[in-house]
Formats: structure tokens, sequence, C-alpha cells
């Protein structure tokens, strides 16, 4: 299966329901919105979790070398990056990044090949928000970030409704929700997060069936 990222986790129960779920990845939101968490909210969570889920940070133009001690303290895989971060940011963190582009805002410049990434997410781009927008972007788009080469995330407005024709047109190779899968900002829905994930799972049933063909 595709493997989901949670994001905007501000609670353990809530990072324990996305655990039980099979999540792959739990997302942390450091930068100025409704779901922002402080370290040591997320000490505590992490703390609480297994070993084999994925801990992302959320940032928007923070300073590298605080986003590195975050990481440190709060047990963070990855870092990922949401403003106007350089290549060189990036190298700083080790490579320990996802770097997010706004789809239709941000190009894809021929400066991020070969950068230091664990690969990247494009997101919908609204003037107010760096991300979490809850909006659903033309996907034609993506094509154009394919051309970086890096294992593509997608995010903008995703949820249950709508994921199965997110993943038969994009076949992205991982996906990102948050505003999709709550009961309000910051607080998860289990039943949402089941739903999305019993569609998830019916796609890739559909799609090993047809490769057996």
């Amino acid at each position: 299966m595709v493997p989901v990222k949670i994001c905007g986790i501000t609670n353990l129960n809530d990072a324990l329901i996305c655990q039980k779920f099979g999540i792959s990845a739990l997302g942390f939101v450091f930068a100025p919105s409704p779901r922002q968490v402080t370290v040591e909210q997320v000490m505590r969570i992490t703390s609480q979790l297994s070993p084999l889920i994925l801990k992302v940070g959320v940032f928007v133009d923070e300073d590298p070398l605080r986003i590195r001690a975050i990481m440190k303290a709060c047990r963070l895989d990855l870092a990922q990056l949401h403003g106007d971060e350089t290549p060189q940011d990036c190298q700083v963190l080790s490579g320990r990044v996802i770097k997010a582009f706004r789809a239709g805002r941000d190009r894809p410049s021929l400066e991020w090949q070969g950068a230091a990434l664990r690969g990247i997410l494009v997101d919908s781009y609204t003037a107010n928000a760096h991300g979490g927008t809850g909006r659903v972007f033309d996907w034609k788009l993506v094509a154009n970030y394919r051309k970086l080469g890096f294992p593509l995330i997608l995010a903008g407005g995703l949820n249950p409704d709508n994921i199965g024709a997110a993943l038969n047109r994009v076949r992205p190779d991982g996906i990102d929700l948050s505003s999709g899968v709550e009961k309000s900002p910051g607080v998860k829905d289990p039943d949402k997060i089941a739903r999305l994930m019993a569609t998830i799972k019916n796609f890739a049933d559909q799609v090993n069936s047809t490769n057996l063909i």
C-alpha cells in the first residue's frame, strides 16, 4: 500500500490511533498554525510511540541549526520544510528532509536536482498559508515536480472521499493528510482514518489483481 502520513498531530491519543491503523508517518507542526505544538508536547508523544513509525517535524523558514536541535530533542526522523528553504539548508540537516513545494507557486528549479532530500511533497497554494490549506489543486501540475527525480508525496485537500481518485490519477509515492481526517483542527477522527485506510487497501488490492492478469 502507498505510505500514509497524518500531519497536525497534537496529542498522544491521536498518535496512538494512527499507529493502530498502520499509518506510516506522523507530522508535528512547529510553525505557526492551529495545529502548532511545542517541543515539550512532542517529546511526550514520541517517547511512547513505536520506533518503526516515522516522526516528522514541520517547519517554515526556520534556522536549520534549530531544526536539528528540535529533531534530536523530539526523536524526529525527518524535517518537512514548507518555506523558502534552500538546498544548502537541507545539507545542514544531513539530508533528513522532505521539501514541500506549493503547486503553481514554487517552480521545480533545477537547483533541487541532486539535493540532499529523502523526497518532495506537493501541496496546494494559497497566498496566506504555507500548507494545510485543505484545498485540492490541479493534479496535472504534479508532472512538473516529478522531473526532480525524488519520491513524490501528494498533499492538499485529501480525504477519504477523494483519495481513490488521487491514487488512480497521480500514483504518488506517498500521501499526506491533515484536515481531511479531522473532527476539528488538531483533533483526528478515527472513523475517517478507518475509511481512508480501507479505501487505500482496496486500491492496492485492485492494482495487485490487475498486475497478476
